[in-house]
């Protein structure tokens, strides 16, 4: 890797619209950013990339990803994959932060450190909450606020599931007593301190979260809760809690397909979110990639698996662009600099100079050309040049060399779905059975 790498003649946005400038780059940070920069004299080890007709943007922030792998609710065999290095890199995102889910016996917060510690290690930036569904959550030294203070990578606790059957159910006692972890434990160590709050398809929706807010003198910043577009209801309930101050996160994995009639797709949720008076800064997106989403009918059989993708975040935020008529700097800051800001990642989100050089370059159409991860170059010409240490590219799932290019919609990303077992029928009703449950439940995890 050179010592400095020039960027020139990109479309810069920061988000905020720069137009056509140079970068300057080097030790893994922006070193300038002019109209024309040139280097004079003989400097060694020094690489230019012209973007001419290209924009740039900041890299994407994914704060809910399945990085050690998800699921199991179908059984040991519905454990869903590590995500690899390539996967996250493709799809333009170089900052994530990792999550368990419905799984806290076989998946641990330990092994979810380990893997965002390798992922680090390769190459992107990462953190975690420390945590999973259940309240008593999971943790690594006992407690939330000692986890959130003595780990440098834990910045939260989540994600704790409500209204949702795969919850434990907390108590507004509960669920105050962890976001109280949360907060204290943000304070002390300096750290975003955010309860993060899978929000299922129950009627009672953010119930809680409100009476929490009630009932305490907790700020609204503490809760960052998400899946908010799994279904109309639900969404009208995040417009009015992002009017109320509340941040409100979209899924981009969450969309309508052959399985799921009832989800808002996510570009269309951004668009709603604005119209209805949420301001854009309270508006963030994640991907919840490498969880799993089974279907569940209305008698919670399981009728249906499938898995999240986390090249959905740049694709959604496109057609947020393309389809819905967001500005541009608006739709790129709900997947950067408004997602730094809530988690207080202060060296992210932003092109600016002295911050981490962590970009991507699109084409005139949005698709991904190129990737800087600290600095790095990590995606040339839309594919991947650095890879993991054990991955075999061609054979992971969604990863670049098995994808078209990031930024276009493809059936085969998102959920794909597993087909019906013939030696196990009674997991999986037949095509018309499950045509007829339409009125059936969505969940992810």
């Amino acid at each position: 890797m050179s010592a400095l790498t020039v960027i020139k003649n990109c479309n810069l946005y920061s988000p905020r619209a720069r137009g056509i400038k140079d970068l300057l780059i080097g030790g893994g940070k922006i070193l300038a950013i002019a109209d024309n920069l040139d280097l004079h004299g003989s400097l060694p080890m020094v690489e230019t990339l012209d973007c001419r007709g290209h924009y740039l943007f900041p890299g994407l922030i994914d704060q809910h990803v399945h990085m050690a792998g998800g699921g199991g609710e179908g059984g040991f065999h519905y454990r869903t994959p590590e995500i690899t290095l390539s996967h996250i890199t493709s799809a333009g995102v170089t900052t994530l932060v990792g999550v368990l889910g419905t799984d806290g016996v076989t998946r641990t917060t330990r092994e979810l450190l380990a893997k965002a510690m390798a992922l680090d290690f390769e190459g992107v930036t990462t953190y975690i909450y420390c945590g999973a569904y259940q309240v008593p959550t999971r943790t690594i030294t006992g407690m939330p606020r000692s986890d959130i203070v003595l780990i440098d990578k834990v910045i939260g606790v989540g994600e704790i599931a409500i209204s949702d059957s795969r919850s434990s159910h907390p108590t507004t006692t509960e669920l105050a007593e962890l976001a109280s972890e949360a907060r204290v434990g943000g304070l002390l160590a300096g750290k975003a301190g955010v309860l993060h709050l899978h929000v299922g398809d129950d009627d009672s929706k953010l119930d809680i979260v409100f009476d929490v807010l009630r009932q305490t003198e907790l700020p609204k910043s503490v809760f960052t809760p998400t899946h908010l577009n799994r279904n109309p209801d639900l969404l009208k309930e995040a417009i009015r809690y992002g009017k109320e101050g509340g941040f409100v996160d979209v899924t981009s994995g969450i969309r309508p397909d052959e399985h799921d009639h009832i989800s808002v797709k996510p570009s269309k949720a951004i668009r709603q979110l604005i119209d209805g008076g949420v301001i854009p800064t309270r508006i963030t997106m994640s991907s919840d990639s490498n969880g799993s989403s089974p279907i569940f009918d209305d008698q919670g059989k399981l009728i249906a698996m499938g898995i999240g993708s986390i090249a959905t975040l740049w694709e959604e935020t496109r057609d947020a662009i393309v389809q819905e008529g967001v500005p541009i700097e608006t739709a790129v800051g709900i997947v950067s600099k408004h997602v730094a800001r809530v988690l207080k990642l202060g060296q992210k989100g932003q092109i600016r100079e002295g911050l981490d050089a962590d970009f991507i370059v699109t084409d005139e159409q949005f698709r991904i050309r190129h990737v800087f991860a600290k600095g790095r170059q990590v995606v040339e010409d839309g594919q991947a040049i650095v890879f993991g240490t054990f991955e075999d590219a061609k054979r992971v799932p969604g990863a670049p060399e098995s994808q078209e290019h990031t930024g276009e919609n493809s059936p085969k990303r998102g959920r794909p779905m597993l087909s019906p077992d013939d030696d196990d029928p009674d997991d999986f009703p037949d095509e018309e059975e499950r045509q007829a449950k339409s009125k059936r439940r969505h969940y992810c995890c």
